[in-house]
């Protein structure tokens, strides 16, 4: 009996012991959890800083930051200049009242609810594709109806064949 009652008193106190790791490894596993979100946190702010200094000071010709302020504007004008491109090859448009950018085909903006004006050129684009709409489905109505003839016309096939073997 005594033999079992070791057993069993080195199974709680191991099982003790592991339920205390499990516990010491959840607790570090949720401190480096909040480590990395005040990381992330202590970085946001430090570009926070870089751009309020970046706006107040982007006009000082004698900065010493000058040369990284000239090549942050330039990287911005780029982007800006992208994003120009990008509107127009998916047909966005920007908000007149609010600057967001608003999806083809929108009439209002999604950010602040204003009227978002359609320019002639996308009114005659939107007939154009209207247009094309309809001789496509045309054209797929006629590509179906080939379709069907060659399906009839393996059918008859396979059935001359079958006819043959027998």
């Amino acid at each position: 009996m005594a033999l079992f009652d070791d057993i069993s008193k080195t199974l709680a106190d191991k099982g003790k012991e592991a339920a205390q790791k499990a516990k010491d490894v959840a607790e570090i596993v949720q401190m480096k959890a909040q480590a990395t979100s005040e990381k992330s946190k202590v970085k946001s702010l430090y570009g926070a800083i870089g751009q309020l200094y970046y706006k107040n000071h982007r006009d000082d010709a004698d900065s010493e930051y000058q040369s990284i302020i000239n090549e942050i504007s330039v990287s911005l004008a780029k982007v800006a200049e992208l994003q120009e491109q990008i509107r127009k090859l998916d047909g966005s448009a920007v908000c007149p009242a609010c600057g967001a950018v608003v999806k083809k085909g929108n009439k209002f903006c999604g950010k602040c609810g204003a009227e978002i004006p359609m320019p002639a050129a996308d009114e005659a684009e939107t007939d154009e594709a209207e247009t094309d709409e309809a001789e496509a489905d045309d054209v797929t109505e006629d590509i179906a109806d080939v379709l069907d003839d060659v399906k009839e016309a393996a059918e008859d096939g396979i059935e001359v064949a079958e006819d043959k073997i027998d």
